[in-house]
């Protein structure tokens, strides 16, 4: 059984506060216990109950009136350093992504992701401490790794010989067919060394490999 995650949600549209809040209420162990329109609110709401409420994570919309996402975040995150916000925004921008999470936030969501992706960036900020989404370029996760930006908390399984070398070999955008073809075996294999991987070091997508490889020093990035 999963553990309880509660969240709150910050955005200056109603109908998008609404609209997440319907996506997540399927799944049981993710409760909204709050929603806001704006920066100013949450942090007010925050100084009264959060000694009474247990927040564990925050969506917090980016583009807001009265005080945006990256303020509040930067606000929030240096006053309860527990508390893991995860940015939403209409705009895939990289320079967005940075500014956020050097303001403290620990993952980026664009608004017209599908509900699964929404509930594993809230899943995987609680389990290993971070979200980023594939888009972000592997020049970037080492940036965010040697500037501290980001604190990757890994199972620490040791991986096969096999599987480093998979991940090296991931790390290098190769294919699994590729990957096949690199070290004599099937495409079936490699992707059921990948399916091992992902469960073991319990990341969610190629960022998580990705980032146990350069924290673990398995591949070099210069």
């Amino acid at each position: 059984m999963k553990s309880e995650i509660n969240v709150i949600i910050v955005d200056d549209q109603k109908l998008m506060r609404q609209g997440i809040i319907k996506m997540v209420e399927d799944h049981t162990h993710i409760n909204v216990v709050h929603e806001a329109s704006d920066g100013i609110e949450i942090i007010n709401w925050l100084k009264e109950n959060k000694n009474k409420i247990r927040v564990d994570v925050i969506l917090m919309d980016m583009q807001m009136p009265n005080m945006d996402g990256w303020e509040a975040t930067e606000l929030i995150t240096r006053k309860y350093k527990s508390l893991k916000i995860i940015g939403l925004s209409s705009y895939d921008n990289e320079a967005f992504v940075d500014r956020l999470m050097k303001s403290g936030g620990r993952g980026y969501l664009l608004k017209v992701q599908e509900i699964n992706e929404i509930v594993a960036a809230i899943e995987q900020v609680m389990e290993v401490g971070y979200y980023l989404s594939e888009r972000v370029p592997l020049s970037k996760i080492q940036e965010f790794l040697n500037k501290s930006v980001i604190f990757p908390s890994f199972n620490t399984s040791v991986l096969s010989d096999q599987e480093v070398r998979v991940v090296q070999l991931i790390c290098q955008e190769k294919t699994s067919q590729e990957i096949a073809d690199i070290l004599f075996v099937s495409k079936k294999t490699i992707e059921s060394h990948r399916d091992r991987i992902l469960t073991k070091i319990k990341a969610r997508n190629m960022v998580g490999i990705a980032l146990y490889a350069l924290k673990h020093q398995l591949i070099k990035f210069s």
